[in-house]
């Protein structure tokens, strides 16, 4: 079942990949708007490519929900950062360049990070239904770090680095949201006619659309490396995080597996660093201007 739920996971990856490729291109030549101003998912609603961004991760959501339900939350969420080495090669054939040298290296250095700590951890399986003290201890943690998050990146100057801060918060968000998906997916098999009656399924669909506003937010700040590599390591790490507390997964702490957790750690936050600093912004399409009022976000 393993193999079968990394396999899942991985053409989870790929369709998450270009689906992010395709929003991020229509989301930075679009108008800047301020973080929560829902009127950028509106004008995005009416770009095609966004539109097929979104049909991607909705194919991607049915392989990701379907892998959690034969895997681990442990597991299978790892695997899902090797669409970072397919997004990046996609974002720049879309706006017609060569892939900056750069984001390559730190998204291989993120994927190589994650990858080692997949193969280190060795996760076993816990619960599929934590306790309500767990649930509520975990929101509230989730919350404190997404507003902290949202915080920094208003109070930074950068375009790469605020756009950094705010997928970190997405990705804070969504892997929130796979802990919410697998208890709500285990609860659709079981007892499907019961669904409604929980309260999974709807702070999913809460937490879902929060993630989904700030993801775009992320995307138009820098290039589409800084936002998704933030938000596609934050998303896994917290569901590790639930995974081993809430879920009571377990994974391997030999010596020698943690040094080759503490070392996958350190090139995760190198790819994180060399996404984040160091490199202009993609041109913007003209017409695309910074609106007025958003001068604190830059």
């Amino acid at each position: 079942m393993s193999l079968l739920a990394i396999a899942l996971a991985l053409a989870a990856a790929v369709f998450f990949a270009v689906a992010a490729a395709f929003q991020h291109h229509a989301a930075f030549h679009e108008v800047r708007h301020r973080l929560f101003d829902v009127r950028l998912l509106w004008r995005l609603l009416h770009h095609p490519i966004w539109v097929c961004g979104q049909l991607g991760d909705v194919a991607g959501i049915v392989l990701h929900t379907t892998a959690l339900h034969v895997g681990t939350l442990v597991l299978v969420q790892p695997v899902l950062v090797s669409g970072l080495l397919l997004s990046v090669p996609t974002e720049a054939v879309l706006d017609r360049r060569r892939p900056h040298r750069r984001d390559l290296i730190g998204v291989a250095f993120a994927t190589a990070g994650l990858v080692a700590f997949l193969a280190a951890a060795d996760p076993k399986a816990g619960t599929n239904r934590p306790t309500g003290a767990a649930w509520l201890v975990s929101g509230v943690l989730i919350g404190v770090t997404v507003l902290v998050l949202l915080l920094l990146a208003r109070r930074t100057v950068r375009g790469a680095r605020s756009g950094a801060y705010i997928g970190l918060a997405t990705g804070v968000l969504y892997g929130f949201g796979a802990a919410l998906l697998k208890t709500s997916a285990d609860l659709l098999t079981s007892h499907p006619l019961t669904l409604p009656l929980h309260w999974e399924m709807y702070a999913l669909i809460g937490s879902g659309t929060l993630a989904l506003q700030l993801n775009q937010s992320a995307f138009q700040h820098s290039s589409l490396a800084a936002p998704l590599t933030t938000m596609t390591l934050a998303e896994p790490l917290v569901s590790v995080i639930l995974g081993l507390t809430a879920f009571h997964e377990q994974i391997r702490t030999s010596p020698a597996r943690l040094a080759i957790i503490a070392v996958a750690a350190l090139a995760m936050a190198y790819g994180v660093r060399t996404t984040s600093t160091g490199r202009r912004p993609p041109t913007r399409a003209r017409g695309a201007a910074v609106r007025p009022d958003d001068r604190g976000d830059r």
